[in-house]
């Protein structure tokens, strides 16, 4: 198998490219691509021999079309603004594609490329990750236990950071669009739009999580699992996270910051006072984004990197009310990064790239993880990484 992995240089990036070297049925090659080529050369040489370095500008549609011609599969896991590039660039190679999600909007836009992905005979599986992808795949697996489905929530759980730590999971930039966005939900069979950061409950994660405060956050799950199961009868569905695994005085600290203005992508002319120019333009988000990755990284081993990925499904079968729930769970891993949560986002990645390599999904068009991924098999996959995965069943005792 030869794998691309487009914005390799990444944290998330590179653990997908190290699960698809170490994992089980390593690749004969991974491309670790990426607009920063020092660093992904400085993580290829860390992978061996099977991984190489290249440059690759997403804007550049054609160039990174050259880079993917004769790949197997290309793993998207770069910033989600960059999705539709990256679809264009793997049709135009004849490359099947994969990527982390697109904050519903993006995911909308990109499910439009259906048409062409099957008249090239090709598969995109957007959003295949944890949260989309993990949680996805176990909305699917309990609603295939329901005869009718009413409601579909999925909860994201993380250990809190100690007190006075600032440190992100994934992209700094994708988390102040989830803190600046309006978070859609299916409520009452219908999309609506709902305050940043508003729907707060406590929710009872597994051990050693516990209760933690969580709030809704704009998802690619609600863009597609609606769609997916209107026929079950689907009349509500959301996505809620515990604070974007920040902490929630950070998240409320940044929030701040959001309103101010500093994380908005539009250019704005900044006067020099001192030497009485004019000023120089800046997008503000440039400007935000650089002075957080000024702080010092948090220390190794200080935060605990339990993550929960739960979904529940409430419905009918054989004529009485159910409620069902799964939870996969995995601890610190050394081998992502410390953290949990990393390796639940890189392994659904990496296993499902090597399934379609593979060509063992028989599916073709730009589809969602619920219709094209065997939860099952990727629970066991996740359970040799040392994740488990319980389901947990509620229903009136007659």
């Amino acid at each position: 198998m030869r794998a691309v992995i487009l914005g390799g240089a990444g944290k998330i990036g590179r653990a997908i490219a190290w699960d698809l070297i170490t994992g089980p049925d390593p690749a004969e090659e991974v491309i670790v691509a990426d607009l920063d080529e020092a660093a992904a050369a400085e993580i290829a040489r860390g992978l061996g021999t099977r991984a190489r370095a290249a440059f690759c500008d997403l804007t550049d549609v054609d160039r990174t079309a050259r880079l993917l011609h004769g790949a197997d599969v290309c793993v998207n896991a770069a910033q989600y603004d960059f999705n539709l590039q990256a679809m264009q660039a793997c049709l135009e190679a004849g490359v099947p594609y994969l990527d982390l999600g697109g904050l519903f909007h993006m995911t909308r836009r990109q499910l439009a490329l259906d048409g062409d992905f099957r008249s090239r005979g090709l598969l995109a599986i957007l959003g295949i990750g944890s949260c989309p992808g993990l949680s996805n795949v176990q909305a699917a697996y309990l609603a295939a236990q329901l005869d009718r489905v009413e409601r579909l929530r999925i909860y994201n759980g993380s250990t809190p950071p100690e007190a006075g730590q600032l440190t992100w999971g994934y992209s700094i930039r994708t988390i102040l669009d989830e803190i600046a966005m309006r978070p859609v939900v299916f409520e009452e069979g219908v999309f609506v739009e709902k305050e940043p950061l508003s729907g707060e409950e406590f929710y009872l994660f597994r051990e050693p999580i516990g209760w933690q405060k969580v709030h809704l956050s704009l998802h690619s799950e609600v863009a597609t699992l609606p769609l997916t199961y209107a026929e079950k009868g689907l009349r509500e569905c959301f996505f809620k996270i515990t604070f974007f695994g920040l902490g929630e005085e950070s998240v409320r600290r940044l929030k701040f910051l959001v309103d101010l203005g500093l994380a908005d992508r539009e250019p704005i002319v900044v006067p020099d006072a001192e030497k009485g120019s004019s000023g120089v333009r800046v997008r503000p988000r440039d400007v935000l984004v650089a002075l957080l990755r000024r702080r010092p990284l948090a220390p190794e081993g200080s935060i605990s990197g339990f993550k929960d990925v739960a979904t529940e499904a409430w419905g009918w079968r054989d004529g009485r009310p159910v409620r069902l729930r799964v939870d996969t769970v995995a601890g610190p891993q050394a081998h992502f990064g410390g953290s949990g949560g990393t390796m639940l986002v890189a392994v659904p990645a990496a296993e499902v790239a090597r399934w379609v390599a593979r060509g063992e999904i028989a599916q073709r068009g730009v589809l969602p993880p619920e219709q094209v991924v065997e939860p099952r098999r990727l629970f066991q996959a996740l359970a040799v990484r040392g994740a488990w995965t319980e389901r947990t069943i509620m229903e009136l005792v007659e």
